[in-house]
C-alpha cells in the first residue's frame, strides 16, 4: 500500500505520537513503575518452545514460552545485554561488562557458567559449531574475538573495518560474514558504502571485503538462507551526492537490502524497501522462513514489518539487465511484498518460527508473533508486553522520537539516518542548505552539542537548541511541539562517552602521556590554544586556511576531540581518513613542520585516547 503523506498529515502524526507515548507515562506514575528493559535480541531453545529475549537496558535474558507467551524466568546480568545466540543447552550472551564480555549460560537453568572478557563493544555473538567455535564482534575495536567454547578461551581477534555489528555464517562452517556498520575512508568522495567483511574460519584471515552500493551504511543485521546460496544484509542507503532540498521519492534516503551471492562472494543486488510514496525506515532485523520462501525485514522506524515473496524477488532480479538499476527502483516490491504494522514502538529484532515470525519492540518493551497462517492479507498478530509498568523518562521519550520516522514526510527517515550510531554520525557528507548549496559537510557527531556551542562546523545555528529544531523542520520536513524539542534536547544532553579503546586500564598509555605533553606544549603542538576546557574546544571559530573546492569559506567552530577515536573521519569535508592524516597531509597545526614522526605518533595516541 502506498500513502502520498501531505506535510500537514506528517505533523499530525508527530502530535499523535506523543499523545500515544504519554498515556503509558501517565499511568506509570505509580511505585510500581519501572525502567526500560530494551528488547534488543532474540534466539529460540532446540525443541522451538522457549523464546529467549535479550533485553539490553534491562540488563537481562528473559523466558518466554512460545506456546503461551508466558514469561517464565528472567536473568541478571552484570550490564548491558548486546547480543545472544544457541549453542546445544548453552546460551552465549554478550553484555558491556568489563566494557565488553561473552557469558555462557544454561539455557534451562539460566545459570551463568563462564563469563570471558573480550573486547570493547562486544556483540553479536554466533557459533561455528563445525569448528566449535564461538565469535564475537568487538565493535568498538574493529575486531572479531575467536574462542575456543571448550577452553572458552579467545585465541585470536581478527582485525575487520569499522564497527562490526552482525555477523551470519556458512552451513559448513568456513565462512563468516561480518557487516561493518559504517563506510571508512574518507567522504569527501563520489563513491563512499560500508561494506561486508568476509573470514575464513579455518586460517582466521580476512579472505576479501565486499563493498556495497554507494551510500550504504548502518549495516544492521546479516541473515543466510537456509540453503546457503545468498546473504542477505539490511541498511539505509543514503542519497548523499544531492543537497537536502527534498524528501520525495527516497531524495535523500531511501532503506534498503543487500544480497551476496556465496558462491561468488560477490554483491548480488541491493533491493529498496520503500514505496515510491512511502518510505520504509529503519530497516534492522532480517530473517528467512524456514521454507525459504519469505524474507522478513522489521523496520524500527515505521513499525512494522515487511513480508517479501523470495521466488517473486529472484525473478525480478533475473530479469533485470542492469543490476546497478535496481538500487533506485521504488516498485519492486509493489506485488511482491507485504506491509504488516505491528503493536509497539520499535521492531529490531526479529525471527522466524513455525508458520510466523516473532519481533521484539526496541522501545515498548513488548514482544509480537505475526501468525501467517491466514496469509499477509488477514495475519494474526499476538501482542505480549514484557515491561507493563515501563516508565518512560524525558530523555527516553527523545530517544524514541529520534528514532521514529512515521512523523516525516512520507516516513523516510528520523535522526537517526544521519546520526545513525547512537546519535554520533553516519560517516558521510551532506549538502545542508542552512549555509548555501552545493558545498557539502562530513555529519558531526551529537555528543556534547548542547553544552559547546555554536552548532554545525560553520557555526550558523547559535545552538545545539535551535540546529535540533531546524533538523526536524528542514530535514524531515515536520514540526514538533515544544515539549517534544524538550525531549529530543534532553536526550541529546543525556549522551555519555564511551571510554577510548586507546586507554589502558582506563588510563592514558606511555604513548599518549608524551603525546598529552606535546598536545600543551606551546612550542611544539600547541594544541590546547584551541582544543581546551573540559570538552577540549574553545567554541569559537578560526580560519583554517584549509577551504576546499566547493567551500565558501574556511572559518570553522572548533570541534569537541572528546570521543573524537569514534567519528572520523575527520575536518569540515571528511578529507581525512584518520588523525595522523590532519596532523601529516594537512599539517594541521603546523604539526608536520614542527613534530618529528614519533613526537606526531604520540600526539595521535593521545588524541585518539580522549
Amino acid at each position: 500500500m502506498m500513502i502520498q503523506t501531505t506535510y500537514a498529515q506528517a505533523s499530525c502524526r508527530f502530535l499523535l505520537l506523543l499523545s500515544i507515548m504519554a498515556i503509558p507515562a501517565m499511568m506509570l506514575g505509580s511505585a510500581t513503575a519501572a525502567p526500560p528493559r530494551s528488547p534488543a535480541d532474540l534466539e529460540l531453545s532446540e525443541d522451538k518452545e522457549t523464546l529467549y529475549v535479550a533485553e539490553h537496558t534491562g540488563k537481562s535474558v528473559a523466558w518466554v514460552e512460545t506456546r503461551t507467551r508466558k514469561l517464565m524466568k528472567r536473568v541478571a546480568l552484570p550490564a548491558e545485554v548486546t547480543g545472544i545466540t544457541r549453542h546445544q543447552q548453552k546460551l552465549y550472551v554478550t553484555s558491556k561488562d568489563q566494557l565488553g564480555a561473552v557469558h555462557e549460560l544454561n539455557a534451562s537453568s539460566g545459570e551463568i557458567l563462564r563469563t570471558l572478557k573480550v573486547g570493547q563493544g562486544a556483540r553479536a555473538p554466533i557459533v561455528n559449531s563445525q569448528r566449535n567455535e564461538l565469535y564475537v564482534c568487538n565493535y568498538f575495536m574493529n575486531t572479531v574475538s575467536v574462542i575456543d567454547i571448550d577452553t572458552f578461551k579467545e585465541s585470536k581477534r581478527i582485525p575487520v573495518l569499522r564497527m562490526p555489528n552482525a555477523t551470519g555464517i556458512t552451513k559448513d562452517g568456513q565462512t563468516l560474514y561480518v557487516a561493518n556498520l559504517l563506510p571508512n575512508g574518507a567522504s569527501n568522495v563520489e563513491h563512499t558504502a560500508a561494506k561486508v567483511s568476509l573470514i575464513d574460519c579455518k586460517t582466521h584471515k580476512v579472505i576479501k571485503h565486499i563493498e556495497l552500493a554507494n551510500g550504504s551504511n548502518a549495516l544492521r543485521d546479516i541473515t543466510l538462507s537456509p540453503d546457503g546460496h545468498f546473504v542477505f544484509v539490511t541498511h539505509s542507503l543514503a542519497r548523499f551526492l544531492v543537497p537536502t532540498t527534498q524528501l520525495d521519492r527516497g531524495w535523500i534516503n531511501t532503506n534498503a537490502f543487500s544480497i551476496i551471492n556465496t558462491k561468488t562472494q560477490e554483491l548480488y543486488a541491493t533491493i529498496l524497501l520503500d514505496d515510491i510514496s512511502q518510505g520504509a525506515a529503519g530497516p534492522w532485523g532480517i530473517d528467512i522462513s524456514s521454507d525459504q520462501k519469505h524474507i522478513f525485514v522489521a523496520h524500527s522506524g515505521t513499525h512494522e514489518i515487511s513480508v517479501i515473496d523470495i521466488p517473486g524477488l529472484i525473478k525480478k532480479i533475473e530479469e533485470t539487465e542492469i543490476r546497478e538499476d535496481l538500487e533506485y527502483n521504488l516498485s519492486i516490491m509493489s506485488d511482491i511484498r507485504k506491509r504488516i504494522k505491528v503493536p509497539g514502538n520499535g521492531p529490531r529484532a526479529i525471527l522466524s518460527h513455525g508458520p510466523g515470525v516473532w519481533t521484539a519492540q526496541y522501545f515498548s518493551d513488548d514482544l509480537t508473533y505475526v501468525d501467517l497462517r491466514k496469509g499477509t492479507v488477514s495475519p494474526n498478530i499476538l501482542n505480549f508486553p514484557m515491561n507493563p509498568s515501563i516508565k518512560i523518562s524525558q530523555a527516553r521519550k527523545g530517544e524514541i522520537i529520534f528514532n521514529d520516522a512515521t512523523y516525516c514526510f512520507q516516513q523516510w527517515l528520523s535522526c537517526n539516518a544521519c546520526h545513525t550510531e547512537e546519535a554520533r554520525m553516519d560517516g558521510l557528507n551532506w549538502d545542508l542548505l542552512n549555509d548555501g548549496i552545493g558545498n557539502p559537510k562530513n555529519a558531526k557527531s551529537l555528543l556534547f552539542s548542547h553544552v559547546t556551542p555554536p552548532a554545525m562546523i560553520t557555526g550558523i545555528r547559535p545552538k545545539a537548541e535551535v540546529a535540533v529544531r531546524a533538523g526536524v523542520r528542514h530535514i524531515q520536513f515536520a514540526s514538533a511541539t515544544e515539549d517534544q524539542y524538550e525531549a529530543l534536547d534532553a536526550y541529546l544532553k543525556s549522551l555519555k562517552p564511551e571510554p577510548s579503546p586507546y586507554l589502558v586500564n582506563g588510563e592514558l598509555s606511555d604513548a599518549a602521556k608524551r603525546g598529552e605533553k606535546t598536545f600543551k606544549s606551546p612550542s611544539k603542538g600547541a594544541c590546547i590554544v584551541c582544543h581546551n576546557g573540559p570538552y577540549f574546544t574553545d567554541m569559537q571559530k578560526h580560519d583554517m586556511k584549509n577551504a576546499g573546492p566547493a567551500d565558501r569559506t574556511s572559518v570553522w567552530d572548533t570541534p569537541t576531540l572528546r570521543e573524537v577515536w569514534r567519528t572520523a573521519p575527520y575536518l569540515h569535508d571528511g578529507r581525512s581518513a584518520t588523525i595522523k592524516e590532519v596532523l601529516v597531509k594537512e599539517n594541521h597545526g603546523g604539526a608536520a613542520d614542527k613534530l618529528d614522526k614519533k613526537q606526531i605518533d604520540d600526539l595521535v595516541e593521545y588524541v585518539l585516547s580522549l
